[in-house]
């Protein structure tokens, strides 16, 4: 019953969207037709509501498929360092350092390698919001009693208590454009897999994020889940 939940909710997400881009082209053409248009102080708004409203019907579809995992063998250091290299010209261009650090001798982790990409993408994606530039994103990588523990921290804004308590809620968001869904997703994947996540923040000195994860997955758990 639940797998059909999920399921209809991700199909509706997407059968959203299809209209949303057809308007999305159709504004597009009005543009290129009626140039003027675009000069109407209300323009910018429609189209920022528009992406809006296609993020969020893709963060829900992810939301709903966040628990059913497809295990595969992920090479750890190949596998974040290509996240960290992804990010690495943004970071530049803002000004802003990403390091990364191994310090551990494990090679393997089994787990669905598209999600916890995902969760990855989201915390260095955020932590680059939250910081200025000149600023320090790290991410450091280490093992313990068969877990893999992934901090990443930054020397950014950080967040008083009030905020850090809320900030897996969904729809719970301090961004101007966002949806409050990134880190329920985060920790929902992580959940999946057995695993933690916790956070430390202080206004004005950073924020902490520690991913704690499974090298293999448990025993109940199969290649699909």
């Amino acid at each position: 019953m639940h797998e059909s939940k999920v399921l209809s909710l991700s199909t509706i997400s997407h059968e959203l969207r299809n209209p949303l881009t057809l308007i999305h082209s159709t504004l597009q053409l009005i543009a290129r037709h009626y140039p003027e248009v675009t000069n109407d102080p209300l323009w910018p708004q429609l189209l920022s509501d528009i992406n809006y409203m296609s993020q969020l019907l893709s963060e829900l579809s992810s939301l709903n498929s966040s628990q059913t995992l497809h295990y595969s063998q992920i090479d750890i250091r190949q596998f974040l360092t290509n996240i960290v290299s992804a990010f690495q010209s943004t970071a530049r261009l803002q000004t802003k350092e990403i390091r990364l650090s191994f310090e551990t001798d494990e090679q393997f982790l089994m787990g669905d390698s598209v999600k916890i990409r995902e969760v990855f993408i989201n915390l260095i994606k955020n932590a680059l919001e939250a910081t200025r530039e000149g600023d320090q994103i790290w991410m450091e990588v280490k093992s313990r009693w068969n877990r893999l523990v992934v901090t990443v921290s930054d020397s950014g804004s950080g967040m008083d208590a009030c905020r850090l308590s809320t900030i897996f809620e969904p729809f719970v968001t301090y961004k101007p454009d966002g949806t409050g869904l990134g880190l329920t997703i985060v920790k929902n994947i992580i959940n999946a897999h057995g695993g933690a996540i916790q956070v430390y923040s202080k206004p004005g000195i950073g924020t902490k994020f520690i991913v704690i994860l499974p090298l293999r997955p448990p025993e109940k758990a199969s290649g699909t889940k």
